[in-house]
């Protein structure tokens, strides 16, 4: 007889992973912790090897200055390190639009989809951008759907 019950070691060596949710976009907890620290320690590097090695190079009123520009300089290379390094999590997913999921985005929305068809219809060029797209189809059939 074979046994279809996981053992509860198989379940606990699954690992779950927390993401968190920045400005719109999701993050690995450490990953976010590895850019920060990337980011702060090529930038304050940059700026303490400007202090370091512009006196000798620049007049002492402009090192701090030029010190500044190196660590914004750093932070622009680390911008484009952490880029790199940690690739975004987001999975895009892309669907026909349907009557129904259009009028599910008008609820979460708040908005009515007549007036909306209204507006659209009054504007010519977003109407035939709309219809270039094939979304136009998909608003009047919501309006077909309100007058039932």
């Amino acid at each position: 007889m074979a046994d279809n019950h996981k053992s509860p070691t198989t379940d606990l060596n699954k690992k779950t992973k927390t993401y968190l949710e920045i400005l719109g976009d999701t993050i690995l907890p450490n990953q976010l912790l590895f850019a920060v620290l990337i980011s702060v320690g090529i930038s304050l590097g940059g700026y303490n090897i400007g202090l370091w090695l512009l006196p000798s190079i620049a007049s002492e009123s402009m090192v701090a200055s030029y010190s500044l520009l190196i660590g914004i300089l750093g932070s622009v290379f680390s911008l484009v390190l952490c880029s790199i390094l940690f690739k975004p999590k987001r999975i895009l997913v892309e669907e026909e639009t349907s009557s129904e999921s259009m009028r599910q985005v008008f609820e979460d929305l708040q908005l009515d989809p007549l007036e909306e068809l209204e507006l659209i219809e009054n504007d010519p060029i977003t109407k035939k951008e709309l219809e270039e797209f094939g979304v136009l189809n998909s608003f009047l059939a919501l309006r077909g759907e309100q007058k039932k």
